[in-house]
């Protein structure tokens, strides 16, 4: 354990950095140095900044690709798609531990697309993640089960159109009350010529049983546009669907809402003219949207714009309920931000080298980035300038841990 003080962040930044790995010792985190002060942190944090407070090492290969992340409420743990690891890691987001791995995806250059992508763990422990050939892999992530980190089903979500070429599954959602998730299968070429795409479509499947009740046909979306988050809004029981690109607007994009019932995409939401990806919502019923560089913050019931907040950049976005703020990050800004969706403000903009794609956890108000470095910083570690090599970490990528500034280590 070192004492490491984060001055390059912020002056409220000392904290206890604990580099983890799968040999560390369970009762080892991170700790924030004035424990005497911690009632009255627990009363303010929520309204103070965004501070890095350390990282995480991750075991295995370096972390040069990857993609989703994502925070599971039941089982307290991080999730990230590590494809460099051909699989999906497992952090404690309590202790700030590395727990685990499930193995057994194609990895970062697989022959029919590449994975796993989308990501997500549903009430019942199991971990969906689209991957290569077009397969949805389903895993038990109970520590309890005795088939903890084995996937316990794999999907084929292609169809006759491409056959075997329909690329990888890509994003997930899910939605509890049908007991569905939807899967977008956003880079297919035609099964007659590798080389060509065609209309990218998406895959409801039965979270229960595993079998594809309806594939859903995008209408004017642009052969090789893509498809982008599905996400569950449980007041109008439907799920949304971001569209990079339709025909019909010039290729620019819209915001799907399908029925899980029988697929149906019953209207369409339009965010502006950009190129909407990532989505989440708010408990106001307030659906905000990554645009290429903007975040455009609609009403989820009528599709209504009400603000857009501009410079921020992502791929994918993330709202914790636990500080009522959206974060986002991606690498080729290297930034972290935050918004506030209420008032439609950025609040933050934070520098994390590398970082791509983030998730929060809403107990203790963790949030953690992954990031990742490129094969010429693994091949000449005095290159990396990531956030990992503030820590000593050069070549290796890591997942960093920011917190509010004065929150204790559990922030509870």
């Amino acid at each position: 354990m070192k004492l490491v003080s984060c001055l390059l962040f912020s002056s409220a930044c000392l904290a206890f950095v604990l580099s983890v790995t799968t040999g560390a010792r369970p009762g080892n985190r991170l700790h924030w140095v004035e424990q005497d002060h911690r009632n009255a942190a627990q009363r303010s944090n929520l309204k103070t900044a965004t501070v890095l407070i350390g990282v995480i090492s991750l075991p295995g290969n370096p972390l040069v690709s990857s993609d989703i992340a994502w925070v599971d409420p039941g089982t307290k743990k991080f999730y990230l798609s590590d494809r460099s690891n051909f699989g999906i890691d497992i952090i404690d987001a309590e202790s700030d531990l590395f727990v685990g791995r499930v193995t057994g995806f194609v990895g970062p250059i697989g022959l029919n697309g590449r994975g796993p992508n989308g990501l997500l763990v549903t009430p019942d422990k199991k971990a969906w993640a689209g991957d290569g050939n077009a397969t949805v892999r389903v895993a038990d992530v109970n520590p309890n089960s005795p088939a903890y980190l084995h996937i316990l089903k794999s999907i084929s979500v292609a169809i006759p159109e491409c056959g075997p070429n329909c690329n990888r599954a890509d994003e997930i959602g899910y939605d509890p009350a049908d007991d569905k998730i939807l899967v977008a299968i956003d880079q297919p070429n035609s099964a007659a010529n590798p080389t060509t795409p065609i209309a990218p479509y998406a895959a409801l499947i039965g979270a229960s049983s595993y079998q594809i009740s309806q594939i859903i046909r995008v209408p004017n979306s642009v052969p090789g546009g893509g498809l982008e988050q599905p996400l569950w809004d449980p007041k109008i029981r439907r799920f949304f669907l971001t569209v990079p690109s339709v025909s019909v607007k010039d290729g620019k994009g819209e915001i799907a809402v399908i029925n899980p019932d029988d697929g149906i995409i019953e209207k369409t939401y339009s965010p502006g003219n950009c190129s909407p990806s990532g989505e989440v919502l708010t408990p106001s019923q307030r659906l905000v949207v990554e645009c290429r560089g903007s975040v455009v913050i609609l009403n989820a019931l009528n599709g209504e714009v009400i603000a857009t907040v501009p410079n921020v950049d992502a791929d994918e976005l993330w709202y914790n309920q636990g500080d009522g703020r959206v974060y986002a990050a991606v690498d080729d800004s290297g930034k972290l931000q935050v918004v506030d969706v209420e008032n439609g403000t950025l609040l933050q903009t934070l520098t994390d080298p590398g970082a791509f794609n983030e998730a929060a956890f809403a107990e203790n108000n963790r949030i953690f980035t992954p990031v990742r470095v490129t094969a010429s910083e693994v091949a000449t570690p005095r290159l990396d300038q990531t956030t990992c090599s503030l820590f000593g970490f050069r070549g290796t990528g890591c997942i960093a841990v920011f917190a509010h500034a004065g929150s204790d280590s559990n922030g509870r």
